[in-house]
């Protein structure tokens, strides 16, 4: 055990969900926004995404809601409804509010269509993709989730961002609680990693960050104005605009591609957009045997070897029985936040 390890404690998840409730619903979210959100953050510190976890964005939600830049009782609307298609305007939402609200629908839709979508607009930032993709797994369903994002990635042969780097995942259910989880975006590296090397004082590696001039950068701190390289060149690009164009050219608000907003300005709306589809499989096929067959398959074909979400899958079930690794400085931050909101913070305590 390493020194580092040796401070950082593991905080029960119903501990971190307890608190990331109870802080949602004093700063004016309904409960049942609150709950889907606790539950959205504690997945991703879980499923090992610290960036996208309480500690994270739990502190940004309520910067964006005390400053504005969030509806913490937003108006859910309807726009239009089709047996297999729903659009929804949620009015500033919290992203994983509206990315578990849209999931959900789909779902439910998916079990008389067989396979449906949900779309939004007019959201925040949604975190991590493969929770809204796992909710579906979870149902029997294969979930495909996807966002957009503030521009980060330049055209080929262009000098500035136009197209954000895309959050997606798809989820299918295996066997014995199994499942293929593939969660990623369109970048060589996420701007939540980025943040992880900056707040380390490390450098990042070659090749995954041009500062706003275009000259390749090492310095984690220039992705707010630099360009994010896209993984695999002009392929990733390509990705990139096929998926705004099932997210906010397909929700039809008033922001897409380059002009949906950061989420670090708390103040001003971002205008993300969403897109969830639920498949379910016809009546008798066996949908998580044949997961399970690809899963089997993958782990059998050299020492090591697994699918996208295996290992993920396996830490989740151990932060249940053990909790996940908090350092002192990720807990008193969250215990200030709570205070500052009139709320109890019992972590492991």
């Amino acid at each position: 055990m390493t020194s580092t390890d040796e401070i950082r404690q593991h905080i029960p998840l119903r501990d971190l969900h307890d608190l990331a409730r109870d802080v949602l619903v004093r700063v004016g979210m309904p409960p049942e926004h609150a709950a889907w959100t606790a539950d959205g953050l504690v997945w991703a510190d879980a499923h090992g995404l610290p960036a996208h976890g309480v500690s994270s964005k739990l502190v940004q939600c309520v910067q964006r809601i005390r400053a504005g830049g969030t509806t913490a009782d937003p108006r859910l609307r309807v726009v239009h409804d089709r047996p297999a298609h729903q659009l929804l305007d949620v009015d500033g939402a919290w992203g994983q509010v509206a990315g578990t609200l849209a999931m959900l629908r789909a779902v439910d839709k998916a079990t008389t269509q067989g396979m449906a979508a949900v779309s939004v607009r007019g959201a925040t930032s949604a975190a991590a993709m493969g929770y809204f993709a796992d909710l579906a797994a979870d149902r029997g369903c294969i979930g495909l989730a996807v966002t957009n994002g503030p521009a980060l990635i330049a055209a080929p042969g262009g000098h500035r961002r136009v197209v954000g780097n895309q959050g997606h995942a798809l989820a299918a259910p295996g066997e014995g609680g199994e499942r293929i989880l593939y969660d990623t975006a369109t970048t060589t590296m996420s701007t939540g990693q980025m943040d992880g090397y900056h707040e380390r004082g490390e450098l990042l590696p070659d090749g995954v960050l041009r500062d706003s001039d275009g000259e390749p950068t090492n310095d984690p701190s220039l992705w707010t104005t630099g360009l994010l390289e896209p993984i695999g060149g002009h392929r990733g690009f390509g990705l990139s605009l096929a998926l705004e164009v099932l997210t906010g050219v397909l929700a039809g608000g008033e922001r897409f591609g380059a002009d949906v907003g950061l989420p670090t300005r708390v103040d001003q709306p971002q205008g993300v957009s969403l897109f969830m589809l639920a498949v379910e499989p016809t009546s008798g096929e066996d949908l998580a045997g044949r997961v399970q067959h690809l899963l089997d398959v993958v782990a059998a074909s050299g020492e090591g070897a697994r699918a996208p979400g295996v290992r993920a899958v396996h830490q989740a079930r151990e932060a249940l029985e053990l909790g996940v690794a908090y350092s002192p400085a990720q807990i008193a931050r969250l215990v200030a936040l709570a205070h500052s909101c009139g709320a109890s913070a019992s972590l492991g305590a």
